[in-house]
C-alpha cells in the first residue's frame, strides 16, 4: 500500500509539472508557420550571416520533398541520384525576452544545425566537425523518426530583446537520400521548472562534450605514438642517409681541398713571382727618380753658380749679362722638373703626396718638396742645395712641418713619413 502511494504521489507530481508547464508557456513558432527557404545549389558559409533574405523562396513547414507530410515542396537538383546535400532555412522572429528559458522542437529528415542570430546553438545527428555545404549527416533518419520533434532547451541568454533571425541547415546522409524534411517550433517558457529541462540539456551536452575530448585525446595519443614511431623510423634512416653523405662529402671536401691547396701554392708562388718583379720595377723606378732629384740639384746648383760668376764679371756688354740671368733665373723658378718628380713619386710611393694633402691641408708646395726629401733619406744639406736654401733653413722648416703636423719633439717626422697611411 506504501509503495502504491508512493507511485500516485510521483505520478501526481509529473502532472503537475506537465500542467504547469503547459500553461506557463507561449509557442512563438508552431507547425506550418512560413519560412524563408533556398533550394537552388549550395551557399558559402557567410549564408548565417546574412540578414536580408527577403528575395529567397517562402512557404509554410514541413518543407522538403519526398513525403507527404510536406507543405511545401522542395528542389533537390537536376539529377535524382545526387541529390544537393543542404537545404537553408531562415525566419526573422521579434522577441520580448520576458521568458526565463526556450525549448526548440525540431522535425528533420536527416541531419540538421540551428543558429540564433548567426551563432550555433545546436546539431541534432550532424558531425562534431567543421561545417561546410557538403557535409553529410551521421544517419538517416527512418520510418517513426521521420514524424517525431526531438527537444531542445536552453536559457534567455540566446535571444536578443527585439528583432532575432533564426537559421536552419538540413543535410542528408546520403546525396541519393529518396526524402527530406524539415519543421520547427520554439517556445517561450516563463515557469522556473523549466530550468531543470535546461540544466539537464546542459548537463547531457557537457557530458557529450566530456566523451568527444576523452575520444579525441585518445585518438590524439594513438596518432602521436603512431607519428612518434614513425618518426623514430623515418629518423633512423635519415640519420644513416645523413652519415654516408657526410661520409662522402667529407672525402670529396678532402680531395677538394687538396686541389685547392695545390691550386693555392701555385697560384702563390706566380704571385709572390709578380710581387718579387713589381718591387724590383718600383726599385728601378725610385733609382731612377733619385737620378733624377740628383740631376735637379746639380743642375739648380750649377746655374746658380753660373749666375754668381756672371754677376763678377766686368764687361760693357751688360744687355747680354742681364739677358742670360734672366734665362738663368726662369730654369731656377720653373716648376716642370718639380712636377715631373711629384708625379714620379707618387706613383712609386702609393699616392703619397694626395694622402699627406688630405691630412694635412694647410701644408705648403714648399714643405710637400721637404717632406718628399726626408722620406727619400736625403740629408739636410743635400735637401738645402736642392731647395735652393741655408741648410739652417732646412732645420726650421721642418720644425715648421711638424708644429703643423701636430707631432711632438719626441716624434720623428720620418718615422711619420714612412708609416704615413
Amino acid at each position: 500500500m506504501k509503495r502504491l502511494s508512493f507511485f500516485k504521489k510521483i505520478t501526481c507530481l509529473i502532472v503537475f509539472f506537465q500542467v504547469t508547464l503547459l500553461f506557463a508557456q507561449d509557442v512563438l513558432i508552431k507547425n506550418q508557420d512560413s519560412w524563408y527557404y533556398y533550394d537552388n545549389g549550395y551557399l558559402e558559409n557567410s549564408w548565417i550571416e546574412v540578414n536580408e533574405f527577403s528575395n529567397w523562396k517562402s512557404g509554410k513547414s514541413p518543407l522538403g520533398y519526398g513525403d507527404e507530410i510536406n507543405l511545401t515542396e522542395l528542389s533537390y537538383g537536376s539529377n535524382k541520384e545526387k541529390k544537393h546535400i543542404t537545404k537553408y532555412f531562415k525566419k526573422k522572429i521579434f522577441i520580448d525576452n520576458k521568458y526565463v528559458a526556450y525549448e526548440i522542437r525540431i522535425q528533420r529528415d536527416d541531419g540538421a544545425i540551428v543558429y540564433i542570430n548567426g551563432k550555433e546553438l545546436f546539431r541534432d545527428n550532424m558531425p562534431n566537425s567543421t561545417i561546410n555545404k557538403t557535409t553529410l549527416a551521421l544517419s538517416t533518419i527512418q520510418e517513426v523518426g521521420e514524424y517525431e520533434f526531438t527537444q531542445h532547451f536552453f536559457d534567455k541568454t540566446f535571444f536578443n530583446e527585439g528583432e532575432n533571425i533564426i537559421s536552419v541547415s538540413i543535410h542528408q546522409a546520403y546525396e541519393y537520400s529518396s526524402d527530406c524534411i524539415f519543421s520547427l517550433e520554439l517556445i517561450g517558457h516563463t515557469s522556473p521548472e523549466v530550468l531543470s529541462f535546461v540544466l539537464d540539456s546542459k548537463n547531457k551536452a557537457n557530458k557529450d562534450l566530456e566523451y568527444k575530448i576523452k575520444e579525441l585525446n585518445a585518438k590524439f595519443e594513438y596518432e602521436k605514438i603512431y607519428l612518434q614511431k614513425e618518426g623514430i623510423e623515418g629518423t633512423n634512416f635519415n640519420l644513416k642517409i645523413l652519415v654516408a653523405l657526410i661520409s662522402l662529402l667529407l672525402i670529396l671536401s678532402l680531395i677538394g681541398c687538396y686541389f685547392i691547396i695545390e691550386t693555392a701554392n701555385k697560384k702563390g708562388e706566380k704571385i709572390k713571382e709578380k710581387l718579387t718583379n713589381l718591387n724590383s720595377k718600383n726599385l728601378a723606378l725610385e733609382k731612377e727618380m733619385i737620378i733624377l732629384t740628383t740631376n735637379l740639384l746639380h743642375n739648380k746648383q750649377y746655374f746658380k753658380e753660373i749666375k754668381a760668376d756672371l754677376k763678377g764679371i766686368k764687361t760693357d756688354e751688360k744687355a747680354i749679362i742681364k739677358d742670360i740671368t734672366k734665362q738663368i733665373d726662369y730654369v731656377l723658378e720653373r716648376d716642370e722638373d718639380w712636377d715631373i718628380l711629384k708625379k714620379h713619386f707618387n706613383a712609386v710611393h702609393d699616392n703619397f703626396y694626395d694622402k699627406l694633402i688630405k691630412k694635412h691641408p694647410s701644408i705648403t708646395e714648399t714643405e710637400l718638396r721637404h717632406c718628399m726629401f726626408i722620406k727619400l733619406h736625403l740629408q739636410t744639406k743635400e735637401i738645402a742645395r736642392i731647395l735652393l736654401i741655408d741648410p739652417r733653413s732646412v732645420q726650421t722648416g721642418r720644425y715648421r712641418i711638424k708644429k703643423k703636423m701636430n707631432l711632438s719633439e719626441s716624434e720623428d717626422l720620418r718615422d711619420y713619413l714612412l708609416n704615413l697611411n
